[in-house]
């Protein structure tokens, strides 16, 4: 009796482990489509990285009590800003790509480095036109925000910063 009690109860544990082990293979999906339909983290991690920084511009706008003409010229002029340089920052993605995957000539380094360059005159451009937009109060505001966010880049440092 004693040892028939050990071997049932043997017996009940080893097809919990076993019968475990099949569920745990069976929820794995063993088809390559359906892999390739789930969305990739790296992609939604860049995408969020991208709205944060567009949102970030937005917050600081925000914070300055735009009037609602003012939001309007702020929006068409970013919007402009999009569309104007929408192709250059198209090439630069496939030069990305293209560095990722080990193909990058010297050429192309050159024009990656061309393009950053257009774009952050372009950015600096909209800038400018967007300071044009706030009143003087809202200047001296924007200008303070601006102080207390370099303060605290020089205190804890930047985020997502990698070793060159």
């Amino acid at each position: 009796m004693f040892l028939r009690n050990k071997l049932t109860i043997a017996g009940l544990m080893f097809g919990l482990v076993a019968g475990g082990s099949v569920f745990a293979q069976q929820a794995q999906p063993n088809n390559p489509a359906t892999t390739a339909q789930q969305p990739q983290r790296p992609a939604f991690a860049r995408r969020m990285m991208r709205r944060r920084a567009r949102m970030g511009m937005f917050g600081a706008l925000r914070q300055l009590n735009l009037t609602d003409q003012q939001k309007q010229q702020a929006r068409s002029l970013m919007q402009t800003n999009s569309q104007s340089t929408q192709a250059q920052r198209r090439e630069l993605r496939q030069l990305m790509e293209k560095r990722r995957a080990g193909t990058l000539d010297a050429n192309d380094e050159a024009r990656a480095k061309e393009l950053r360059g257009q774009l952050m005159e372009t950015r600096k451009a909209t800038r400018t036109q967007l300071a044009a937009l706030l009143t003087p109060e809202q200047k001296a505001k924007m200008e303070e925000m601006i102080k207390a966010r370099r303060a605290n880049h020089e205190h804890f440092g930047r985020r997502n910063q990698t070793p060159r």
